[in-house]
């Protein structure tokens, strides 16, 4: 199975994580929760793609300086996608600590901000209980 690289961006404030979403035209199932991440564009480094999806689906502004990269772990799992097929995503995450801006959704993500205490009452995607939870203790 071909793995998909991708990456991501944990923002946690008081206790609540930001967390997207996905809706009809996105390609993960509609209802399914995940970080802000997604695909590394050609010609893009890591931090600034996470910088790209953080705004393409939060409506959050943030630099690349702005991002710390989460020590020496990727996460991998596989994911069943709308069209029936299932595949196989890593993700290298970027915590946030500084942004600007107001969330604002789209077809394909809204954004929300998830008591990190309620995580087990969301449908969420693989690994993301695991990484809140991890930058919760670190």
């Amino acid at each position: 199975m071909e793995l998909i690289l991708t990456v991501g961006v944990l923002i946690i404030k008081e206790g609540n994580v930001l967390l997207v979403r996905h809706g009809e035209r996105a390609g993960h199932l509609t209802g399914v929760y995940g970080l802000p991440a997604g695909r590394i564009e050609k010609g893009e480094n890591e931090k600034n793609a996470a910088v790209r999806e953080l705004l393409e689906e939060t409506g959050l502004v943030a630099s690349s300086e702005d991002l710390t990269e989460y020590p020496n772990d990727v996460y991998t799992a596989d994911i069943k996608r709308k069209d029936g097929t299932t595949k196989r995503f890593q993700i290298k995450v970027f915590i946030c600590r500084h942004w600007s801006g107001a969330l604002r959704g789209s077809d394909e993500a809204t954004p929300e901000w998830v008591e990190i205490a309620k995580l087990d009452e969301y449908n969420l995607l693989p690994n993301v209980k695991e990484i809140v939870l991890r930058e919760v203790r670190w």
